[in-house]
């Protein structure tokens, strides 16, 4: 199978969303905004009522369903998950539209929709890249060095590249050995504690850096709480591994780590580079979209989905297939997130004014532990 061919009209189409999606950033919030001013009577379609409470239940509906869905219903779900998301998507959205008269949400929600998917795409796809082959025995102390690695460098390629980048070599080190739980800490460890330390690492971070919150925030107030974390995990971990004797073989190992498609690392280097390309961080150097007294990025985004489609084109054809390569995941979370972004704004407006009001509770170890345990 020849991976540069692999899935053509699929890819072919994604490439024209993309630039559509690019497109509509130039275009889409003039219109809506005008829209906007002509249904709220001219006030720019900029009120500020709070949305009702009730306004969270399709956010809450999503997220139930992505946690059930593949469990309870996986034909209906996988077949339906897009229409999902964008319908409940849509209604909220129309809440806000229609309904508030307030276009200025939905319209930096789309904006860091495009920004943290285009940020997503790139490290999934440059990392797919790269092959890690490791033949070693898995043991316990072997697994645990694998997993701590992932957690420090998911900080620097995201919680998405280093998923991409060590599920395989993970399972195929465990192969005769290999249980559920190998893969539920490798989600824990690698694809979700492991990456709070930056916004490249995290994807809500990411969408804190947007909003203007310092690079280096995390690492400078969570480090510790990181550590305790992920050290916590990975000797919860260990007594289950080296409970596991499901390998007692007597196989040779050489013990060689042997990886492949380093060039990818160039086009990683530059998608790390580019989340400082940003028309906040750099006023004036770097150009944006004036809209509503905010400066959207758009520079950045189309050097990311650049990236992504260049590191694919270029990619060695053996690592795509070592990793087994594949774009639905991310088409799954592209489909997914467009859905919680149109839903999650009542919630996330809710929870800013709880805090406003609760600022002694509200504290590093209250949003750690709490948004930790939610996401567990």
């Amino acid at each position: 199978m020849n991976y540069y061919k692999f899935n053509y009209m699929f890819r072919k189409k994604w490439i024209l969303i993309v630039f559509a999606l690019i497109a509509g950033f130039f275009v889409l919030p003039e219109f809506v905004a005008t829209a906007g001013e002509l249904s709220a009577g001219g006030d720019g379609g900029h009120h500020s009522s709070e949305p009702a409470l009730w306004s969270v239940i399709p956010f809450a509906l999503l997220l139930l369903m992505i946690a059930t869905g593949p469990l309870f219903y996986a034909h209906f779900w996988h077949k339906n998950y897009p229409l999902i998301a964008i319908v409940l998507g849509l209604l909220v959205v129309g809440y806000y539209v229609f309904s508030l008269g307030d276009v200025h949400h939905p319209i930096h929600s789309m904006a860091e929709y495009v920004s943290f998917i285009s940020l997503l795409t790139a490290l999934f796809v440059a990392s797919g890249g790269i092959l890690i082959k490791v033949d070693k025995k898995g043991t316990p102390m072997v697994n645990i060095v694998l997993l701590v690695f992932g957690a420090v460098i998911a900080n620097l390629i995201g919680t998405t590249g280093a998923s991409m980048l060590l599920i395989r070599p993970f399972i195929r080190l465990n192969k005769k050995r290999i249980k559920p739980y190998h893969v539920v800490f490798f989600i824990f460890i690698v694809s979700n504690v492991g990456g709070c330390l930056t916004p490249i690492g995290d994807p809500p971070l990411f969408l804190g850096f947007l909003k203007g919150i310092n690079f280096f925030w995390t690492v400078e107030h969570i480090w510790l709480q990181w550590f305790f974390g992920v050290g916590l995990l990975c000797l919860i971990f260990y007594f289950y591994d080296s409970r596991n004797k499901s390998d007692e073989s007597e196989e040779d190992y050489t013990g060689k780590i042997e990886v492949k498609g380093l060039k990818n690392l160039f086009w990683l280097a530059i998608v790390i580079a580019a989340v400082f390309v940003d028309p906040n961080v750099f006023p004036g150097i770097v150009p944006g979209i004036e809209y509503d007294g905010a400066n959207l990025s758009f520079i950045r985004e189309i050097i990311m989905f650049t990236v992504a489609y260049l590191s694919y084109r270029f990619s060695n054809e053996e690592c795509l297939r070592g990793n087994e390569f594949d774009f639905e995941p991310i088409k799954e979370v592209a489909f997914l997130f467009i859905g919680i972004f149109g839903t999650m704004m009542p919630a996330l407006q809710l929870v800013a004014g709880f805090a406003n009001q609760n600022q002694d509770l509200v504290n590093v170890n209250f949003l750690y532990w709490s948004t930790g345990a939610l996401s567990g």
